[in-house]
């Protein structure tokens, strides 16, 4: 390496490296002290990110949203989050396809798998410390309708919170789909027998 290239990458070295420290000698700040707070920022740059300022949310130009204004495509859950029995006339507008179910296993996996495992027996990966949550293949799940399952994906049920924030409205309609698929995987219907016999 030629000493004129040399040279030039040790100035380019030195004066990366002088936006590292707290001093500059040229300006007679001794090492240790603090001089933010005395120079104007625009003095040093690299003393500017010691000033910036804290912006807030809603902030530096931007503007809060108009009182009582709904996201696009928002509508209000009618129920009542304590009003369960009511639930259970809530129609179930997805037909389980192959591709929502997919969808809906892409969901479960991603926010139900760690408290109801895999096969939605209760058994995530949370259990134990925690205690163990229900079993979304037992018999009384079973004959929930998925209005109900809905409502408590939607509203939460004891130790379970609500996922409505987590989950659109859709994904958790792919989520009950999914849940009766694990359900008929565990305990198939009639019908789910005749078609593996074929």
């Amino acid at each position: 390496m030629n000493t004129k290239v040399r040279a030039i990458t040790l100035l380019c070295a030195a004066m990366m490296m002088t936006g590292c420290l707290e001093w500059w000698p040229e300006f007679g700040i001794p090492a240790g002290e603090q001089p933010w707070g005395e120079l104007n920022p625009g003095q040093l740059i690299w003393y500017a990110m010691h000033d910036s300022p804290a912006l807030t949310d809603q902030h530096d130009g931007q503007t809060y949203p108009a009182p009582k204004s709904l996201p696009v495509g928002f509508s209000r859950y009618p129920l009542d989050p304590s009003d369960a029995s009511a639930s259970a006339a809530i129609k179930n507008p997805i037909a389980p396809t192959a591709d929502n179910l997919r969808y809906g296993k892409q969901m479960f996996e991603t926010t139900c798998v760690v408290c109801h495992g895999a096969e939605g027996t209760g058994k995530g990966y949370v259990v134990p410390p925690y205690p163990q949550p229900p079993d979304l293949t037992a018999q009384r799940v079973r004959n929930w309708s998925d209005g109900q399952i809905y409502h408590v994906i939607t509203a939460g049920q004891g130790r379970m919170w609500s996922y409505k924030s987590q989950l659109s409205q859709m994904e958790r309609w792919a989520v009950v789909n999914y849940v009766r698929a694990l359900q008929r995987a565990q305990y198939p219907e009639p019908q789910d027998l005749e078609r593996t016999s074929e």
